[in-house]
């Protein structure tokens, strides 16, 4: 057998009998098939001559080869079929499915090569983009992340709690648990920290962070995986699934700064690829009469803080002083106010009043202090 198209076909089979298997349960059967997967997929593409005419077959079955090495656990392997991939001529969606195929092995890598496995009170947060140089991380992105991190908890906290859903700020001295961190190990081209779940005086107790922590990422799983209907099935109260949603949206890779969000648990590990971008923000709308007078809108200003006579409304103010009113829900609270008095891109539908939020987004280039609020 020494035909491309015959090797990949091979491969293609070999790969959807290991699903089978693995479904089955049949793990190390699984582990075979999907090995002799990837040898036929790698042979197959070491036969495409390595140029322009022969993309994008040669592209696609670089990055299928080396997608089949990344479910074998052939790390080497699958970084230098991605790097062969590349040397060619990729589409920009080849491309960008190679870069993210590149930072799910350097996360499994640094997995595997942890001395000391987590504990079931820890989560850790491992971070890889332009941002990230020889182990450190600029401080403003790993803030970024680390605050609605942090939020993240104290809320699913309250929710496994059965607790009403409130603004963070109301019930800090009912969160039975505090974040303590420890720096993680760290290379070239990744940054890590460690959270570590303590118990506070209320709470002496640590029977209950784990589920905690299984929750964050089964529900960041979820979003990854555009499985948003799933995420509301899990987390019926609006206003919980407003917050785990806008508050992984911060969380996630900007496709700039930061290219990859890796979360871990003793359990669980999640691999975050999809771009904040890519989440969007759910608005309830009971109006649904009126949501067709909207409009796309896409607007850049300073953030200023909520109307004290309608606090679901916040302002913006834009570089020729106009003013604008942002509706922000239920559950949006805590992922606002990080942005106050910043220059921010805000993208949402337009009423010809209000602006009803889908997107917000720093912006690098400008910093502008707003003034009174409207």
């Amino acid at each position: 057998m020494n035909n491309v198209s015959e090797l990949h076909n091979q491969a293609m089979k070999l790969s959807q009998r290991a699903m089978v298997a693995r479904h089955n349960g049949e793990q190390a059967r699984a582990k075979t098939l999907s090995h002799e997967a990837f040898e036929y997929e790698s042979q197959a593409a070491s036969l495409i001559p390595d140029e322009k005419a022969s993309e994008p077959t040669r592209s696609v079955i670089y990055c299928s080869a080396a997608s089949l090495a990344y479910e074998c656990q052939e790390w080497k392997a699958a970084k230098m079929l991605i790097n062969k991939a590349l040397s060619g001529y990729p589409s920009e969606r080849i491309y960008q499915a190679l870069n993210k195929l590149s930072h799910q092995i350097d996360f499994a890598s640094y997995l595997q090569t942890q001395q000391a496995k987590l504990e079931e009170t820890e989560l850790n947060l491992f971070l890889q983009g332009k941002a990230v140089t020889s182990g450190t991380v600029i401080y403003e992105e790993f803030i970024k992340r680390l605050t609605p991190l942090n939020v993240l908890i104290e809320k699913t906290t309250q929710r496994l709690l059965g607790i009403d859903y409130q603004k963070t700020g109301t019930m800090q001295n009912d969160n039975p648990f505090i974040p303590a961190l420890s720096l993680s190990s760290t290379d070239n081209n990744h940054f890590s920290i460690t959270l570590k779940l303590v118990a506070t005086s209320e709470n002496t107790s640590t029977q209950d962070i784990a589920p905690v922590i299984d929750e964050i990422l089964i529900g960041i799983n979820l979003i990854n995986d555009f499985k948003e209907i799933d995420l509301k099935e899990r987390i019926k109260t609006p206003g919980y699934y407003q917050n785990f949603l806008a508050l992984v949206h911060d969380i996630a890779p900007d496709g700039n700064q930061i290219h990859f969000v890796g979360l871990s648990s003793s359990k669980k590990n999640v691999s975050l690829t999809r771009l904040s971008t890519e989440i969007e923000l759910y608005f309830n709308d009971k109006f649904s009469d009126f949501a067709v007078k909207r409009k796309p809108i896409k607007i850049e200003g300073v953030l200023n803080y909520a109307d004290s006579i309608k606090p679901k409304l916040v302002g913006l103010i834009t570089q020729n002083s106009g003013h604008y009113k942002i509706v922000v829900e239920e559950g949006l609270d805590d992922y606002v106010k990080f942005y106050f008095g910043r220059w921010v891109t805000v993208q949402g539908d337009f009423d010809g009043n209000f602006i009803y939020l889908k997107d917000l987004q720093a912006m690098r280039s400008q910093r502008l202090i707003a003034s009174s609020a409207f």
